[in-house]
């Protein structure tokens, strides 16, 4: 006897897990292994991984831990050594110590300890137009409520939001909490710069909003481009927090799952009680790598890699139909505007709506897989990671251009 579908019941559910589905990136990988399981033709442009061999030091180090018995339960905040060295990576010597710091589980668990930390139910936290696939779900998940800050210029193709943008959101929502900014940006690519970030960082200053900015990528620049310092005393930097972590600027690292705050004392304090009593400290071994990873002097072979990358994609998409490629500043993805695409036909005569028919369309009829912009709030975009072999840039991108080209 065959039983009914079953319709999840989501009265058995709390109220915030009703607000999102499943990270739509990591869905993206799924679809990759079961294509590739099925012997069907993959060109894998999802999800934002690295990818290569480990340094010989980070793995040495796990190695080394394993042996000498590092398995035991480390400090809530995490390993004091990865701490101090956590503040010389990130330049910030001399006016900020160990006791800004705390190693989480990935940057996701930096960024829940700082949604968590900073707001309570129904309090606002704004975020910028293109938010990465996990801000809002996580802000969700504290029952806080988020809001876009728009920018005003009406030619929106560069994402950004200025300080003017973001006083005038303020000023509709002055009892924010926190403005969260990601740069590099991941989806759009784009980064900013020292001048722009500071704008920002003075209107923050100016409402007592947390300024927190997701530098995950903040080593992928490209164009000679270097990244911007942002004040580490005084008045500003009681209102400033960063999320770092070790995934996009070493290869092959994001399974190891390390992430780590750098944050007001009070703050810091606040999420070392949060983290006593949900994770604790990160494995042992993984803190090790993560340490011997940026103490070793760093090679920027990677970057160089990447930079090859984004020309060999520039060169192939040259004359795409129907499609808008933005400019890849820093990360490693393309954005693309494919709003062009809308209200067109495909060869089995379906009709695109929405950037989610064009990603589906790509995939099911040409193996080219994409995140749609719907992940990142954003209908009308396609996001496509190019941290791939260069040979499935090449022939990925011919088949994007075929498939924009049968649409009628």
């Amino acid at each position: 006897m065959n039983s009914a579908p079953h319709t999840p019941d989501t009265s058995r559910l709390s109220d915030q897990m009703n607000h999102f589905g499943n990270s739509l990136t990591l869905v993206a990988k799924a679809i990759v292994q079961k294509r590739k399981a099925k012997g069907l033709e993959v060109y894998d442009f999802g999800l934002g991984e690295t990818k290569g061999e480990l340094l010989p030091e980070i793995l040495d180090a796990a190695c080394s831990a394993y042996r000498d018995g590092k398995t035991k339960y480390g400090p809530p905040a995490g390993l004091c050594e990865l701490r101090e060295e956590i503040i010389r990576w990130l330049g910030f010597e001399g006016d900020l110590t160990k006791d800004n710091v705390v190693v989480t589980v990935g940057a996701k668990q930096a960024l829940f300890n700082t949604i968590a930390t900073l707001c309570s139910p129904g309090d606002i936290a704004l975020v910028h137009p293109t938010p990465w696939v996990s801000y809002i779900p996580l802000i969700h998940t504290v029952s806080a409520r988020p809001e876009l800050v728009i920018p005003h210029d009406p030619d929106i193709s560069r994402w950004k939001v200025s300080a003017e943008d973001l006083e005038r959101c303020l000023s509709l929502h002055p009892q924010a909490k926190l403005f969260l900014v990601n740069s590099p940006c991941n989806p759009t690519g784009q980064s900013y710069t020292e001048e722009e970030l500071l704008g920002l960082v003075d209107v923050c200053v100016a409402y007592k909003v947390f300024f927190v900015l997701d530098r995950l990528y903040w080593k992928v620049l490209f164009d000679g481009r270097t990244y911007p310092n942002l004040p580490t005393s005084g008045e500003a930097a009681q209102w400033i927090i960063h999320i770092d972590g070790l995934s996009k600027n070493f290869r092959s690292t994001g399974g190891l799952r390390i992430g780590w705050t750098v944050a007001p004392e009070d703050i810091t304090e606040a999420m070392i009680r949060l983290q006593s009593h949900t994770t604790s400290g990160p494995s042992m071994p993984a803190q090790h790598s993560a340490l011997a990873a940026i103490k070793t002097p760093y090679n920027d072979e990677m970057i160089v890699e990447l930079e090859k990358k984004r020309a060999i994609l520039q060169s192939e998409t040259e004359g795409i139909e129907h499609v808008r490629i933005y400019p890849t500043e820093a990360s490693y993805y393309s954005f693309w505007d494919v709003r062009g695409a809308f209200g067109k036909s495909t060869p089995k005569g379906e009709k695109l709506e929405s950037s989610f028919d064009v990603s589906q369309y790509l995939l099911h009829e040409y193996g080219v897989v994409t995140v749609a912009g719907e992940a990142f709030e954003q209908n009308g975009f396609l996001r496509l990671m190019f941290h791939i072999d260069n040979e499935t840039i090449r022939t990925g991108m011919k088949k994007a251009k075929e498939a924009f080209a049968a649409l009628s």
